[in-house]
Formats: structure tokens, sequence, C-alpha cells
């Protein structure tokens, strides 16, 4: 009887040893690609995965950073081999690509109600045919800053902001305007002035479709002209601005050596870690003369792969991450202002910057939502630079830039 007993217990030990294994495993894994924006703190994102864990204990989410520059690969590696993240921050243009392959999924069906009207409709670059194929995770229009000490002096058009930053120079010493003239990520520059000329990157099809380069338009000439005389001309920008992308030459302007800049949210912190102690003042970016304001809004996005198995509670995690408490501080660390209505009445966004940023997000248009961007963002950037090292005339080098743009298309 107790040889029984024993070999009865040995069994249910077994089982026991099987099965508890088994329990632990059938939670349903969550994995989210996180972007290492500046600011975002290593403890915040650990925080965030603990604390979903603790009220989720069927589901177990990993929260995986990657550096901004590694993001498109990796994900395209995942892709590649059929095990691709739940859910990613992406690029919101990538999604196009995603599209293409089938790998994106709606974010509708995962995402509850409530949170998708707690944000702002006009972050929501990623609906695309009617369908929303990300939910954003950071906005960011851009704004004019100026350093008081050297100007006050809010522009109401580009050639007025000209005429100050002239004022202002003193070669050697101090520089009215900073323009970054290497290639980097994106052409920001070159946007500012060609939206503020009432550009377009492309015609507009009668089925809404985009149509061919117009990046040679009137507009993009004006634009292009105007920074090279600026540059080259009157030599009111920083000297060796050719050699400097824009995360390079920022640090310039925080030395207090220029006086105007168009930059982003993070120029607080920006300022602070470099040790800056002039005021700052925020203005609009200006339009040129006759133009109405439209200046560049960047938004990211939390794309869902259609090729992953927890996709409803990836969307689980979604409606947790997207509250107040998590969401907000989310916002705060990296410096741009709430996509959730909610979040955005904190006393902490209720200052002078994020005052003209909410401002500027009215009237901002985003990049061209079109496959191929990368590639013709890097054509626009050959043009800029042919111009400003004097190889081609502004007309000729966007008239090639445009031909090139309309060939990849194939048009």
């Amino acid at each position: 009887m107790k040889k029984s007993f024993l070999f009865r217990l040995a069994v249910a030990v077994l089982i026991l040893a099987v099965l508890i294994p088994a329990a632990v495993s059938a939670k349903t894994k969550v994995t989210f690609f996180w972007a290492i924006y500046d600011g975002l703190t290593e403890d915040f994102r650990a925080s965030l995965e603990s604390a979903f864990n603790k009220a989720n204990p069927d589901i177990e989410l990993q929260i995986v950073p990657v550096k901004w520059d590694e993001m498109q690969n990796k994900i395209t590696t995942t892709l590649a081999g059929g095990m691709p993240p739940e859910i990613s921050v992406v690029g919101t243009r990538w999604l196009l690509d995603y599209m293409a392959t089938n790998s994106a999924a709606e974010v509708t069906p995962y995402v509850s109600k409530a949170t998708l009207d707690n944000i702002a409709p006009g972050a929501m670059e990623a609906k695309i045919n009617g369908k929303l194929m990300g939910i954003p995770v950071a906005a960011g229009a851009r704004i004019l800053a100026m350093n008081t000490e050297l100007t006050t002096k809010i522009p109401a058009t580009m050639e007025e902001m000209r005429a100050e930053a002239k004022r202002i120079t003193k070669p050697g010493k101090v520089y009215g305007l900073f323009m970054p003239g290497k290639k980097h990520t994106e052409t920001t520059d070159f946007c500012y002035y060609f939206y503020a000329a009432g550009g377009d990157y492309f015609a507009t099809n009668a089925d809404g479709s985009y149509g061919k380069s117009t990046v040679n338009s009137a507009a993009g000439v004006k634009a292009l002209t105007f920074m090279a005389d600026m540059a080259l001309k009157d030599k009111i920008v920083e000297e060796g601005f050719t050699s400097l992308t824009r995360i390079e030459g920022h640090p310039v302007f925080y030395t207090g050596k220029i006086g105007y800049v168009m930059i982003g949210a993070w120029v607080e912190s920006g300022m602070k870690a470099a040790n800056a102690t002039f005021k700052l003042k925020y203005a609009q970016i200006p339009p040129f003369a006759g133009r109405k304001q439209a200046g560049l809004i960047i938004t990211d996005s939390i794309a869902f792969f259609s090729k992953a198995k927890g996709l409803k509670e990836a969307g689980k995690f979604i409606d947790f991450f997207y509250k107040d408490e998590w969401k907000g501080k989310f916002d705060q660390q990296i410096g741009f202002p709430p996509v959730t209505m909610s979040a955005a009445k904190a006393p902490f966004w209720q200052t002078p910057l994020y005052k003209t940023l909410g401002q500027a997000a009215l009237t901002a248009k985003p990049w061209p939502l079109i496959e191929g961007w990368d590639e013709f963002n890097n054509i626009i950037w050959d043009a800029c630079e042919k111009v400003f090292q004097g190889q081609a005339t502004p007309k000729q080098a966007l008239d090639e830039a445009a031909a090139k743009i309309d060939e990849a298309r194939g048009l």
C-alpha cells in the first residue's frame, strides 16, 4: 500500500513537473520594439514593462530598446525571418512599405475606441486610404527659436528674418541664422523654406494619388535660392555649414553665437545639456511674403505587424500605455507635445515653448506619405549640396532632382 502511494506520488510530481512549465509558457508573449528617444530613461522603460506584466499575469510583455538608426533594419530582418514583433515604433512613412508586403495590420481592431478618441485628430498621419495603420506615438511641429541676447524680433516673413539676421551678424563672432549644409537623415531645412514658399513635393492626381515631382516648382527654386543667397552671398549662417548636419550644428546655437534657429521640442533639453544660459524666445517659422503659414510636423507611429501572434494582447498594452499615468510621463521625457488630448491639459505643457508648438501644429504639414521617400530625400539633398558647393544653380539642381524622382517612380 505504501509502495502504491509512493508510486502515485511520484507520478503526480512528474505530471506537475510537466504541467507547471507548460502553464508558465501558456502566457501570450508580446514584443514591443521601443525606440530610444533622447531623454527617455531605462528606468521608465523597465517600470512600464513591469507594471503591465503585473497587471496582466496572462501576458508576458517584453519592451526591447532599439536605437533609431538601427530600427528600420531590425524590423526588416525580423519580417524576413517570419518573426516580427507584435508592435514597434516606426517612422510613419515606413508603413507604406509594410503595407505593400501585407506586413502591417490595421490598428482599429486591437486598440479601444476610448484610447483612439483621446488622440488629437491632427496627429493621425497614419490614416491611409481610410484605415488607421499606425497609432501616433510622437508628433512634433517645428518652430523658430531666437537667442534674446542677440535679437528679440519676431519676423512676420522670411524676408524680415533674413534682414534681421543680416543686422546682427558679425562675421567670425556672431551669425544671424543656423542652417545645416551636410546630408543627414531628413531635408528638414529645405522643407522649412519650401513649405514657407507654398510648395508641395508632388502634384496631386484627380484620384488623390501622388503625381509627378514638383520639387522644382517656382516654390522649390525660390526656397533653395533663398537658402543659398543667405549662406553664400549674405554669409549670415555659421561658418563651415556644408560640413555640419543638424545634430552636429545645433550645439553652435547653444553656445550663443547664432540668432535664429528652426528647431523642434528638444531645444530646451538641448540647451540644458549644453549648460547654455541665454534666454530663448519662440515664434512660428515665418512664411514668405504673400504666403500663408505652413510649417513642418513629423510624426512617429506604433505599427502592428500582421504575422505576429499576440496582436490582441498588444492592443491591451497600448490601452495601458496610453493612459496619462504612462504616456504623459513618456511625452515629458522625450519633450514632444502629447498626442493624447487629456495629457495635453497637464500644467507641464502650459509653457511658451509648448504653446508655440501647439500653435504650429495647427498649420503644419507632414512629409509626403509615399513609397520610396528615403530615396527621394537623398536626391533632394544631393541637389541642395550641389548648389551649396557652387556646382549648379537652384533651377538646374532641382530640375535634375525632379527628373530622377519621376524616373525612380516609373513616370
